[in-house]
């Protein structure tokens, strides 16, 4: 059995620099606690560290392992320095200490507070664990209110507090909340501005800049070791007109520094709000600007639209080329013969539906008889886009019989599998009855331990003697877990033979009506790559393979990617 410690210093102690709540003075205080009881002496100890998290919430990589291990059985104790460590959500932090915990056996410890679950055995811990609790709640929260308003403050003295700077932009050296103007980037910046007032089309200027071979944002941070991957690896990162737009936008350019964009619904959070542009709060003259003021106010204003309208239909003879090209790309997107009436806004494959080539999602037309293209085809004509419109009623077909077919192959593997786990059930009882047999055996291997520790205490055994009796008792409890550990290795195997597919595919062989849920339980994405190649990639391929491997069947193809062809 495993005896827990859990440590955890958030972002807000950090900052604080306070040393007693470091991850160092924890680890010290809660080994110091342990090596002074002799009763944990034959427990394996085993860290939990949360490092940079903060305690209003349960979403921390430490916590989410080490309650991991205590429904796996693993865990006989946790402990830790204090309440404030496990948590500061005062309900949370109660229903494990009072409920959960004692539920389930295990031994909680929280050092500095005095507190060990063994005193309250069969009763509810006290009022002062309650309010110790309540008082770390608020703590956390007026503590998180007090950086906010602090970071709020230096956003409003010009600080830039971002982790990256905007494109055409570096951090100073010398202050790292200044902006300072990149000597590499800032001439891409005009020339967007530049084309702009010059083309008066984002594509266009994004079509300008991929022919120059000039690199996104995301890949120059990427260049400069700013990010370390892309969030999406298999989209091509091309200049796009939505990412010319928010260069456009971006008041930062003529110097300002804009900040309360969005903010967190509450303290610790992950879900944020978007706050509207008026309430915006705008530093002005925070840093050197790239774009005058009045070039950026002039492409910005209902005036430069109004002109690019009229620059499109009075153009001269020389420049109706551009004015066809827009209006090709105009009809190419849309099916011929069809009338621009709205269809349903929803759909059960929106979402999932990407180009095969450049990987990125594909627009789906919102018409009667919708479709879905890629942009960055007719944007950027880049040679491996699917360059043809997908109707969504034959892409809705083609997943419902791939479906459907994935279903009726369950199916025959179900029969094959009901015999095969008659099998392991006997072997697994056996295994459960070898396993109460080396559970009962670690028992008397413990309560020997402890008998042996009252005899060195009353003096019925010298030290030496206590400790090689005892080290014999501690061997054989290891050579004993080991064994069981392996038994529960392999009776989860077995029970884990039941796949979860079966259930996710029942009475899927005849499907009707495709259904969001149904494509967000099974469905990863569905590349397409023109009119007669499309592949869906299903979310079960692990599953499947091990599926396949158990009832060894050879004359079906692998079937977590299926490539089909359109009607």
């Amino acid at each position: 059995m495993i005896l827990a410690l859990y440590l955890r210093l958030s972002k807000e102690d950090g900052d604080m620099a306070d040393e007693s709540n470091s991850i160092t003075n924890q680890r010290y205080i809660l080994q110091k606690y342990v090596n002074q009881n002799l009763e944990f002496a034959e427990f394996q100890k085993k860290e939990y560290v949360d490092d940079g998290y903060s305690g209003r919430n349960f979403e921390r990589p430490g916590i989410k392992e080490l309650l991991q291990d205590v429904k796996a059985g693993k865990i006989y104790g946790i402990i830790v320095k204090d309440f404030s460590r496990f948590g500061r959500n005062y309900i949370e932090v109660g229903d494990y200490i009072e409920k959960i915990f004692p539920l389930l056996d295990i031994r909680f410890i929280a050092v500095n507070n005095y507190f060990d679950s063994n005193d309250y055995v069969g009763t509810t811990p006290d009022m002062d664990v309650s309010f110790q609790n309540l008082m770390y709640d608020y703590f956390s929260a007026e503590n998180s209110m007090k950086i906010k308003n602090e970071l709020f403050n230096r956003r409003k003295r010009g600080n830039y507090l971002a982790v990256l700077p905007p494109f055409g932009y570096i951090k100073s050296p010398d202050n790292h909340n200044k902006l300072i103007i990149d000597p590499e980037t800032a001439p891409i910046v005009r020339l967007i501005f530049e084309k702009y007032a010059e083309y008066g089309v984002k594509a266009e200027v994004a079509r300008h800049l991929n022919k120059k071979e000039i690199l996104t944002p995301q890949k120059y941070a990427l260049e400069r070791g700013w990010i370390k991957a892309y969030k999406y690896k298999e989209e091509q990162k091309v200049w796009t007109g939505a990412i010319v737009g928010k260069i456009l936008r971006n008041s930062c350019y003529i110097g300002n520094t804009v900040f309360h964009k969005s903010e967190a619904i509450e303290p610790a959070a992950k879900e944020r709000k978007y706050i509207p542009e008026t309430k915006w709060h705008i530093c002005e003259n925070t840093h050197e600007a790239i774009i005058s003021k009045e070039m950026f106010e002039w492409i910005n204003s209902s005036e430069f639209l109004e002109e690019v309208k009229k620059r499109t239909v009075d153009c001269k003879n020389d420049q109706k080329k551009d004015v066809n090209r827009i209006e090709n790309y105009n009809s190419q997107i849309y099916c011929e013969g069809e009338q621009r009436r709205r269809g349903r806004k929803d759909s059960p494959i929106k979402g999932v539906v990407k180009c095969g080539g450049c990987r990125h999602n594909m627009i789906r037309r919102n018409r009667l008889n919708a479709s879905y293209y890629c942009r960055y085809y007719y944007e950027q004509k880049l040679d491996n886009c699917c360059s043809v419109n997908i109707k969504e009623v034959d892409l809705t077909e083609v997943v419902k019989a791939s479906i459907s077919r994935q279903a009726a192959l369950l199916g025959e593997r179900a029969a094959l599998l009901k015999l095969e786990r008659e099998i392991q059930e006997t072997k697994e009882k056996k295994l459960k009855l070898a396993s109460a047999e080396l559970q009962k055996k670690i028992c008397e291997c413990k309560d020997k331990n402890f008998l042996l520790y009252e005899r060195y205490r009353s003096g019925e055994l010298e030290q030496g003697e206590f400790q090689e009796l005892r080290q014999k008792s501690l061997k054989k409890i290891a050579f004993y877990q080991e064994q069981l550990e392996n038994y529960n290795k392999m009776i989860e195997k077995k029970e884990g033979g039941k796949s979860r597919l079966f259930d996710l595919f029942e009475g899927k062989e005849n499907i009707g009506e495709l259904t969001r849920e149904t494509v967000d339980e099974l469905i990863s994405c569905i590349y397409v790559y023109g009119k007669n190649k499309v592949e869906i990639v299903f979310k079960f391929e692990d599953e499947m393979k091990a599926l396949l491997e158990s009832t060894k069947k050879t004359d079906i193809q692998e079937n977590n990617k299926k490539v089909v062809s359109l009607p």
